[in-house]
């Protein structure tokens, strides 16, 4: 961490951003509004792994088999961002259609200008909309692959549980739903971790005079840590069981950072 603050007073710094994120954590609020979703390319350079999660992204949904027929596969990403994850989606393969949700109108902005490219060739669109009110919008069995970055966290647990159920209800038979992100197995460990993304955070921002940035990095990292917005790894693949995924797969981890994806099984063979 930089020398210029001291530990005393990034303590109570820090003490005042756990009052501060606890009660936005009590109220409803968009996780990515004003400095986080106007300079969100710095705040990537604070988060360990991104791009190791962005890769292992593109590889999974590289290797799922084309379609028969000829029809491009289609894909929904959960919380686009300003488009980072897109990009590596629709670089991955050039026979699949990408449809990219936020609920941000300033992260919408950002992917559609960071790929409008891809726009003009008619190879995704991106949708200012809540996900799960989306989902739910969706035929059964319409969708090939669902891919989310670093989004599901941000989502309380009851909403969370809910947007899986419509995920796997919307795959096709032998779709992927494909989630890099955060995942804890045991507090000690989020605890660490949270120490490494703050100090992190004071490494890229504080040279740059980005304190504001800081402080809204500062406090989205600590509300991260509230009961109900924990995605526990095992938790997590268990709830995914339930609804009927199987396999489910984790190709790359390294600390919290992981991989996980989750197959809906196809039709079975008539007897």
């Amino acid at each position: 961490m930089t020398s210029s603050l001291s530990r005393v007073g990034f303590g109570f710094y820090l003490l005042g951003c756990f009052v501060i994120a606890w009660d936005r954590i009590m109220s409803s609020e968009h996780r990515f509004r004003g400095a986080l979703s106007e300079e969100y390319s710095l705040i990537r350079l604070a988060i360990p792994h991104f791009e190791e999660l962005q890769a292992c992204v593109g590889e999974v949904v590289s290797r799922y088999p084309s379609d028969d027929g000829g029809q491009r596969i289609q894909v929904l990403e959960i919380g686009c961002g300003d488009g980072v994850t897109s990009a590596k989606i629709l670089s991955s393969r050039k026979d699949c259609f990408l449809t990219a949700l936020d609920s941000e109108e300033k992260m919408i902005g950002q992917a559609s200008a960071n790929l409008r490219r891809d726009l003009q060739d008619n190879r995704c669109r991106f949708v200012l909309c809540d996900a799960l009110a989306h989902l739910r919008s969706l035929p059964s069995g319409s969708v090939d692959i669902v891919a989310s970055a670093l989004a599901l966290h941000n989502m309380e647990r009851s909403y969370r549980d809910a947007l899986n159920a419509e995920v796997f209800r919307s795959l096709k038979p032998d779709g992927l739903f494909v989630n890099a992100d955060k995942f804890v197995m045991g507090d000690e460990q989020r605890f660490q971790a949270l120490q490494v993304s703050l100090e992190k955070l004071f490494d890229v921002l504080v040279p740059l005079g980005k304190l504001d940035l800081l402080r809204e990095g500062v406090l989205h990292n600590v509300a991260d840590q509230a009961p109900d917005r924990v995605m526990r790894q095992e938790d997590t693949v268990e709830a995914l069981r339930r609804l009927g995924f199987a396999p489910i797969e984790i190709p790359y981890q390294d600390d919290l950072q992981a991989v996980l994806v989750a197959s809906k099984p196809g039709l079975a063979e008539p007897g």
